[in-house]
């Protein structure tokens, strides 16, 4: 089976139980949760992968780390996982869960890059600006690069705004060439 389709299918039937037992908004965070597992320890993420581990034993370490942690509906979903032998594809799953979720929500990925990091609660203001603005819930990511200079550039998904001096600099050296 194609690994997308895989994925695909086995997180909307995810979605469609944690929707019925309404606890989507927490299988979200649970899946935040896995996804920063996975890709914060190279040993739980090599763990998943090897298939001389045995089922038992998976199963096992799982409900040992996670039972108290997770959605029980979430963890169901982790042994059927271990149980199917798909518990590879954990990875990809939790981020198509994520980006179903906020498409489900109408909740747009916001990125602001700024040259320096911002204090929480003018991020927080920009974050309520962006949303009063645009009349639209966004989930706002923060990126530092210093090679913007100063100002920000702000991205909601296929929308730019670029702000940055160093946006400003290049449009004055394509006017200048031109």
């Amino acid at each position: 089976m194609n690994e997308s389709l895989l994925t695909v299918r086995y997180v909307k039937a995810l979605f469609e139980l944690a929707k019925e037992q309404k606890v989507i908004k927490q299988v979200r965070e649970d899946m935040d949760n896995l996804l920063d597992c996975i890709s914060g320890s190279s040993e739980f993420d090599a763990f998943l992968h090897n298939p001389l581990i045995k089922i038992s034993e998976k199963n096992r370490l799982l409900r040992e780390i996670f039972q108290n942690h997770v959605q029980s509906v979430t963890m169901q979903f982790l042994l059927l996982l271990i149980a199917n032998k798909r518990e590879m594809y954990l990875k990809e799953m939790a981020r198509y869960y994520i980006s179903y979720y906020k498409s489900s929500q109408g909740i747009k990925e916001a990125v602001l890059t700024t040259a320096l990091a911002m204090k929480p609660d003018h991020l927080q203001e920009i974050h309520q600006f962006i949303t009063r603005k645009f009349k639209v819930q966004t989930d706002l990511k923060e990126i530092v690069d210093p090679e913007i200079i100063g100002g920000f550039v702000l991205r909601i998904e296929d929308q730019q705004i670029d702000a940055s001096m160093k946006g400003l600099l290049n449009r004055i050296e394509r006017e200048l060439i031109h």
